[in-house]
């Protein structure tokens, strides 16, 4: 077998395995008719009470940046370029 074909077949099997966790529960494995009281006890939500809505409150917002057409260059000298390690690099505009 090749390496290729042994990556093939661990991927289908994590996909399998990953799918075999999402089956849906069944009538015949659903827990007994006593056993479903006591979860259904336990679940029961307590009643829900009216709350008040709280009141909106301003929020100051301050101007937008300054806009600039002409491009900015980086300063090389606060560029650290990576010993062969890959890079970010961020570009960003307030359009």
């Amino acid at each position: 077998m090749t390496a290729v074909h042994r990556q093939f077949i661990l991927v289908v099997l994590v996909l399998a395995l990953v799918l075999s966790g999402c089956t849906a529960i069944t009538s015949e494995e659903a827990p007994a008719a006593g056993a479903g009281e006591e979860v259904a006890q336990a679940t029961e939500a307590p009643e829900p009470t009216a709350t008040p809505e709280p009141e909106p409150t301003a929020v100051a917002i301050g101007p937008p940046p300054a806009f600039r057409e002409e491009l900015q260059a980086t300063d090389p000298a606060t560029v650290v370029l990576g010993a062969g390690t890959p890079q970010v690099v961020e570009l960003f505009a307030f359009w």
